[in-house]
């Protein structure tokens, strides 16, 4: 008996020190709700593209999901950089190169995996020397300033 009682000890204190993610929702931006927040993942810029990629997280147990938009904007989804709007892509068949909608799923433990959702658009790039944006969504706080990186 008297071996056994470490190895509980040892179990919680490894449980309380090693949390899925780290999620600091001070530092990221917020969606409308404010039980979710956004992490950029990279801002690429190259061929006059600048791809941009988000995920967004909760640490809220029991999260039910919330809608971003249902249906594309593209006046309200942009970057800013350099004093600038850089409006969305298009592809070969003139579609708007980001996801129609974004709706961010339930979790019901965060614990586990605090992704609730992913987004990723192409944009007119910002021109060489312009090193920062700001990327701007409905329902979610402006996102940034984030470093771009040039390939």
């Amino acid at each position: 008996m008297r071996n056994l009682l470490p190895v509980p000890l040892v179990c919680l204190g490894l449980l309380a020190v090693s949390p899925a993610v780290a999620l600091d929702p001070g530092e990221m931006p917020a969606t409308a709700s404010a039980k979710a927040h956004a992490d950029l993942r990279r801002a690429v810029r190259a061929d006059g593209k600048l791809t941009v990629e988000v995920r967004f997280l909760t640490d809220f147990a029991g999260y039910s999901g919330e809608k971003i938009y249902t249906d594309l904007d593209e006046t309200a989804v942009h970057v800013d950089a350099g004093g600038q709007r850089y409006p969305l892509l298009r592809d070969a068949a003139g579609k708007p190169m980001a996801p129609q909608a974004l709706e961010l799923k339930f979790n019901y433990d965060p614990a586990k995996n605090p992704r609730v959702g992913s987004w990723k658009a192409v944009f007119v790039a910002p021109p060489a020397g312009v090193n920062e944006a700001v990327l701007i969504l409905p329902n979610v706080a402006p996102i940034g300033p984030f470093p771009i990186t040039d390939r």
